[in-house]
Protein backbone atom coordinates (compact mmCIF):
# COMPACT_ATOMS: atom_id res chain seq x y z
CA UNK A 1 0.00 0.00 0.00
CA UNK A 2 2.95 2.54 0.76
CA UNK A 3 4.05 2.16 -2.84
CA UNK A 4 0.08 2.63 -3.77
CA UNK A 5 -0.07 5.86 -1.43
CA UNK A 6 3.30 7.25 -3.02
CA UNK A 7 2.50 7.08 -6.73
CA UNK A 8 -1.75 8.74 -5.43
CA UNK A 9 0.20 11.86 -3.91
CA UNK A 10 2.62 11.88 -6.62
CA UNK A 11 -0.49 11.99 -9.03
CA UNK A 12 -2.31 14.41 -7.36
CA UNK A 13 0.18 16.90 -6.82
CA UNK A 14 1.04 16.50 -10.75
CA UNK A 15 -2.92 17.60 -11.53
CA UNK A 16 -2.02 20.43 -10.20
CA UNK A 17 1.22 21.82 -12.04
CA UNK A 18 0.01 20.37 -15.07
CA UNK A 19 -3.58 22.39 -14.62
CA UNK A 20 -0.76 25.68 -14.21
CA UNK A 21 0.69 24.83 -16.93
CA UNK A 22 -2.20 24.39 -19.25
CA UNK A 23 -3.36 27.61 -18.27
CA UNK A 24 -0.21 29.19 -18.97
CA UNK A 25 -0.56 28.63 -23.10
CA UNK A 26 -2.32 30.71 -23.70
CA UNK A 27 -3.10 32.32 -20.52
CA UNK A 28 -5.09 35.13 -22.47
CA UNK A 29 -8.36 32.59 -21.97
CA UNK A 30 -7.35 32.24 -18.38
CA UNK A 31 -7.29 36.32 -17.86
CA UNK A 32 -10.68 36.81 -19.99
CA UNK A 33 -12.66 34.63 -17.51
CA UNK A 34 -11.52 37.28 -14.44
CA UNK A 35 -12.34 39.82 -16.25
CA UNK A 36 -16.36 38.62 -17.24
CA UNK A 37 -16.60 38.01 -13.73
CA UNK A 38 -15.78 41.52 -13.00
CA UNK A 39 -12.57 40.15 -10.85
CA UNK A 40 -10.16 42.34 -12.60
CA UNK A 41 -9.32 44.37 -15.07
CA UNK A 42 -7.54 44.46 -18.14
CA UNK A 43 -3.98 46.06 -16.21
CA UNK A 44 -3.54 43.75 -13.37
CA UNK A 45 -5.59 40.67 -14.61
CA UNK A 46 -2.08 39.45 -16.21
CA UNK A 47 -0.28 39.37 -13.08
CA UNK A 48 -3.52 37.99 -11.03
CA UNK A 49 -3.75 35.09 -13.39
CA UNK A 50 0.28 34.33 -13.22
CA UNK A 51 -0.45 34.51 -9.09
CA UNK A 52 -3.13 31.52 -9.19
CA UNK A 53 -0.87 29.86 -11.30
CA UNK A 54 1.83 29.89 -9.04
CA UNK A 55 0.16 29.31 -6.20
CA UNK A 56 -0.99 26.24 -8.27
CA UNK A 57 2.48 24.90 -8.85
CA UNK A 58 3.17 25.43 -5.29
CA UNK A 59 0.72 23.08 -4.32
CA UNK A 60 1.54 20.95 -6.24
CA UNK A 61 4.97 20.60 -5.82
CA UNK A 62 4.41 20.33 -1.85
CA UNK A 63 2.09 17.68 -2.88
CA UNK A 64 4.57 15.76 -4.88
CA UNK A 65 7.27 16.28 -2.37
CA UNK A 66 5.49 15.37 0.73
CA UNK A 67 5.45 18.86 2.05
CA UNK A 68 2.71 19.29 4.25
CA UNK A 69 3.82 21.88 6.60
CA UNK A 70 2.11 20.42 9.80
CA UNK A 71 -1.00 19.92 7.47
CA UNK A 72 -1.09 23.45 6.20
CA UNK A 73 -0.39 22.86 2.83
CA UNK A 74 -2.89 19.66 3.16
CA UNK A 75 -5.62 21.91 4.49
CA UNK A 76 -5.12 24.51 2.15
CA UNK A 77 -5.42 22.20 -0.90
CA UNK A 78 -8.58 20.91 -0.04
CA UNK A 79 -10.30 24.37 0.81
CA UNK A 80 -8.74 25.55 -2.56
CA UNK A 81 -10.73 21.99 -3.99
CA UNK A 82 -13.81 23.12 -2.26
CA UNK A 83 -13.82 26.61 -3.39
CA UNK A 84 -13.31 25.63 -7.31
CA UNK A 85 -16.08 23.20 -6.75
CA UNK A 86 -18.49 25.67 -5.36
CA UNK A 87 -17.39 27.81 -8.32
CA UNK A 88 -18.22 24.70 -10.62
CA UNK A 89 -21.65 24.75 -9.29
CA UNK A 90 -22.24 28.09 -10.33
CA UNK A 91 -20.89 27.65 -13.77
CA UNK A 92 -23.50 24.39 -13.95
CA UNK A 93 -26.45 26.28 -12.89
CA UNK A 94 -25.86 29.38 -14.90
CA UNK A 95 -24.14 28.37 -18.19
CA UNK A 96 -25.21 24.60 -18.02
CA UNK A 97 -23.14 21.44 -18.48
CA UNK A 98 -21.74 22.46 -21.97
CA UNK A 99 -20.00 25.20 -20.71
CA UNK A 100 -15.61 24.66 -20.16
CA UNK A 101 -14.54 24.94 -16.89
CA UNK A 102 -10.92 25.86 -18.09
CA UNK A 103 -9.07 23.63 -15.95
CA UNK A 104 -6.56 23.20 -18.17
CA UNK A 105 -6.78 25.98 -20.36
CA UNK A 106 -7.34 25.09 -24.14
CA UNK A 107 -5.43 21.82 -23.87
CA UNK A 108 -8.32 19.33 -22.56
CA UNK A 109 -11.69 20.55 -22.11
CA UNK A 110 -13.56 19.39 -19.57
CA UNK A 111 -17.66 19.94 -18.72
CA UNK A 112 -18.31 21.15 -14.85
CA UNK A 113 -19.70 17.28 -14.00
CA UNK A 114 -16.46 16.07 -14.88
CA UNK A 115 -14.51 18.98 -13.69
CA UNK A 116 -16.53 18.63 -10.00
CA UNK A 117 -16.11 14.37 -10.31
CA UNK A 118 -12.13 15.11 -10.65
CA UNK A 119 -11.97 17.47 -7.99
CA UNK A 120 -13.87 15.21 -5.37
CA UNK A 121 -11.90 12.22 -6.42
CA UNK A 122 -8.94 14.62 -5.57
CA UNK A 123 -10.32 15.66 -2.10
CA UNK A 124 -11.07 11.95 -1.04
CA UNK A 125 -7.50 10.89 -2.34
CA UNK A 126 -5.98 13.67 0.04
CA UNK A 127 -8.00 12.68 2.96
CA UNK A 128 -6.91 9.02 2.60
CA UNK A 129 -2.61 9.46 1.81
CA UNK A 130 -0.32 9.20 4.48
CA UNK A 131 0.74 12.38 5.12
CA UNK A 132 5.02 12.36 7.10
CA UNK A 133 6.12 15.74 8.65
CA UNK A 134 9.52 16.48 8.47
CA UNK A 135 11.82 17.23 11.16
CA UNK A 136 15.16 18.75 8.85
CA UNK A 137 15.63 21.01 5.44
CA UNK A 138 11.47 22.30 5.82
CA UNK A 139 12.55 25.93 5.54
CA UNK A 140 15.10 25.17 1.91
CA UNK A 141 12.35 22.97 0.59
CA UNK A 142 9.67 25.75 1.42
CA UNK A 143 12.26 28.69 0.01
CA UNK A 144 13.24 26.49 -3.64
CA UNK A 145 9.60 25.54 -3.75
CA UNK A 146 8.00 29.02 -3.85
CA UNK A 147 10.93 30.27 -6.14
CA UNK A 148 10.37 27.80 -8.75
CA UNK A 149 6.61 28.21 -8.41
CA UNK A 150 6.86 32.01 -8.38
CA UNK A 151 9.46 32.26 -11.06
CA UNK A 152 8.00 29.61 -13.48
CA UNK A 153 4.80 31.61 -14.94
CA UNK A 154 6.97 34.21 -15.72
CA UNK A 155 9.57 33.27 -17.07
CA UNK A 156 7.54 30.60 -19.26
CA UNK A 157 5.40 32.81 -20.16
CA UNK A 158 6.59 36.66 -19.49
CA UNK A 159 4.24 39.84 -19.17
CA UNK A 160 4.02 42.11 -22.09
CA UNK A 161 4.07 45.50 -21.66
CA UNK A 162 0.24 45.99 -21.88
CA UNK A 163 -2.13 48.95 -21.84
CA UNK A 164 -0.53 50.29 -25.48
CA UNK A 165 -2.17 53.35 -26.65
CA UNK A 166 -3.66 53.97 -29.89
CA UNK A 167 -1.16 55.93 -32.86
CA UNK A 168 -3.14 59.26 -33.52
CA UNK A 169 -3.40 60.02 -37.35
CA UNK A 170 -5.84 61.89 -39.66
CA UNK A 171 -5.70 59.82 -42.66
CA UNK A 172 -8.22 59.65 -45.76
CA UNK A 173 -8.84 55.93 -46.81
CA UNK A 174 -10.86 53.91 -49.08
CA UNK A 175 -11.86 50.63 -48.02
CA UNK A 176 -14.66 50.72 -51.05
CA UNK A 177 -12.65 47.89 -51.81
CA UNK A 178 -13.05 45.38 -49.38
CA UNK A 179 -15.69 42.36 -49.86
CA UNK A 180 -18.83 42.07 -48.91
CA UNK A 181 -20.04 40.70 -45.55
CA UNK A 182 -19.66 37.22 -45.14
CA UNK A 183 -22.64 35.27 -45.24
CA UNK A 184 -24.53 38.44 -45.57
CA UNK A 185 -23.63 39.57 -48.66
CA UNK A 186 -24.06 43.25 -47.26
CA UNK A 187 -21.96 45.76 -48.27
CA UNK A 188 -20.78 48.27 -45.83
CA UNK A 189 -20.13 51.90 -46.64
CA UNK A 190 -17.40 52.94 -44.66
CA UNK A 191 -17.35 56.28 -45.91
CA UNK A 192 -19.82 57.42 -43.92
CA UNK A 193 -19.78 56.84 -39.73
CA UNK A 194 -17.85 55.94 -36.75
CA UNK A 195 -16.66 52.53 -37.45
CA UNK A 196 -13.47 50.19 -35.92
CA UNK A 197 -12.25 47.83 -38.39
CA UNK A 198 -10.50 45.10 -36.97
CA UNK A 199 -7.69 43.01 -39.10
CA UNK A 200 -7.10 39.48 -37.98
CA UNK A 201 -5.02 36.41 -39.91
CA UNK A 202 -6.97 33.52 -38.98
CA UNK A 203 -3.39 31.69 -38.15
CA UNK A 204 -2.14 34.99 -35.86
CA UNK A 205 -2.05 33.86 -32.34
CA UNK A 206 -2.16 37.35 -31.53
CA UNK A 207 -5.29 37.87 -33.54
CA UNK A 208 -6.74 35.20 -32.10
CA UNK A 209 -5.99 36.90 -28.59
CA UNK A 210 -7.09 40.73 -29.31
CA UNK A 211 -10.53 38.86 -30.98
CA UNK A 212 -10.78 37.40 -27.49
CA UNK A 213 -10.76 41.02 -25.96
CA UNK A 214 -13.38 41.87 -28.04
CA UNK A 215 -15.69 39.40 -27.46
CA UNK A 216 -15.37 39.61 -23.61
CA UNK A 217 -16.48 43.13 -24.26
CA UNK A 218 -18.92 42.81 -26.15
CA UNK A 219 -20.80 40.88 -23.46
CA UNK A 220 -21.25 43.99 -21.19
CA UNK A 221 -21.68 46.32 -23.66
CA UNK A 222 -23.05 44.92 -26.91
CA UNK A 223 -21.01 46.70 -29.21
CA UNK A 224 -22.24 48.03 -33.13
CA UNK A 225 -19.59 49.28 -34.81
CA UNK A 226 -16.94 46.97 -34.83
CA UNK A 227 -16.07 45.33 -38.25
CA UNK A 228 -14.04 42.02 -38.86
CA UNK A 229 -11.40 41.54 -41.67
CA UNK A 230 -10.14 38.28 -41.45
CA UNK A 231 -7.55 37.05 -44.18
CA UNK A 232 -7.16 33.52 -45.19
CA UNK A 233 -6.91 31.61 -48.34
CA UNK A 234 -9.53 29.26 -47.74
CA UNK A 235 -12.83 29.31 -45.79
CA UNK A 236 -11.52 26.74 -43.59
CA UNK A 237 -8.76 29.18 -41.77
CA UNK A 238 -11.59 31.41 -41.51
CA UNK A 239 -14.18 28.91 -39.76
CA UNK A 240 -11.35 27.78 -37.69
CA UNK A 241 -10.85 31.33 -36.47
CA UNK A 242 -14.74 31.92 -35.50
CA UNK A 243 -14.95 28.63 -33.97
CA UNK A 244 -11.68 29.63 -31.91
CA UNK A 245 -13.05 33.11 -30.86
CA UNK A 246 -16.73 33.08 -31.45
CA UNK A 247 -17.48 36.89 -32.35
CA UNK A 248 -20.36 38.14 -33.13
CA UNK A 249 -19.53 41.36 -35.63
CA UNK A 250 -19.77 41.52 -39.04
CA UNK A 251 -17.05 39.62 -40.82
CA UNK A 252 -15.51 40.16 -43.79
CA UNK A 253 -13.29 37.83 -45.65
CA UNK A 254 -10.58 38.11 -48.32
CA UNK A 255 -8.74 35.21 -49.34
CA UNK A 256 -6.04 36.94 -52.07
CA UNK A 257 -2.83 39.19 -50.96
CA UNK A 258 -4.91 42.55 -50.66
CA UNK A 259 -5.48 41.90 -47.50
CA UNK A 260 -2.17 42.88 -46.48
CA UNK A 261 -2.33 46.36 -48.54
CA UNK A 262 -5.42 47.49 -46.52
CA UNK A 263 -4.08 46.11 -43.05
CA UNK A 264 -0.63 47.62 -43.62
CA UNK A 265 1.01 44.67 -42.81
CA UNK A 266 1.21 45.05 -39.18
CA UNK A 267 -0.99 42.09 -37.31
CA UNK A 268 -3.62 42.89 -35.41
CA UNK A 269 -4.17 46.30 -36.40
CA UNK A 270 -7.48 47.64 -35.77
CA UNK A 271 -8.37 51.33 -37.08
CA UNK A 272 -10.83 53.72 -35.62
CA UNK A 273 -12.72 55.31 -38.72
CA UNK A 274 -14.62 58.57 -38.56
CA UNK A 275 -16.13 59.42 -42.46
CA UNK A 276 -13.68 57.64 -43.96
CA UNK A 277 -10.57 58.76 -42.12
CA UNK A 278 -8.51 57.14 -39.66
CA UNK A 279 -8.17 59.16 -36.54
CA UNK A 280 -6.64 56.16 -34.45
CA UNK A 281 -4.76 53.22 -34.83
CA UNK A 282 -3.42 49.79 -32.38
CA UNK A 283 -1.40 47.46 -33.51
CA UNK A 284 -0.95 43.84 -31.43
CA UNK A 285 -2.97 42.96 -28.98
CA UNK A 286 -1.52 44.30 -26.08
CA UNK A 287 -3.51 47.24 -26.70
CA UNK A 288 -5.18 49.81 -24.08
CA UNK A 289 -8.60 48.08 -23.53
CA UNK A 290 -10.28 50.87 -21.87
CA UNK A 291 -9.13 53.61 -24.55
CA UNK A 292 -10.56 51.49 -26.51
CA UNK A 293 -14.00 50.68 -25.39
CA UNK A 294 -14.36 54.90 -26.00
CA UNK A 295 -14.35 54.61 -29.47
CA UNK A 296 -16.72 51.38 -29.22
CA UNK A 297 -20.46 52.39 -29.80
CA UNK A 298 -23.14 50.39 -28.54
Amino acid sequence: MKYFYTILRILVGLTFIVSGLAKLFPIETFENTFVELGISNWLLVPFMARGIIAFEFFLGFSIVFSLWLKNKVYYTTQTTLFLFTAYLIYLLVVDGNDADCGCFGDWLTLSPWESIAKNMIMIISLYFIPRQYHRTGVSWGVTIILAVSLSLPILLNPIGLHNVQGIDVDEKVDFSGLPNLYKSDKKVDFSKGNKLVAFFSYKCSHCINASRKFVSINKNQEITNLYYVIGSKNEEGLLDFIQETNPEFPIIWMSDDVFFRYSGGKLPAIVYLENGVIKKKWFGDLFDVDELKEYLKN
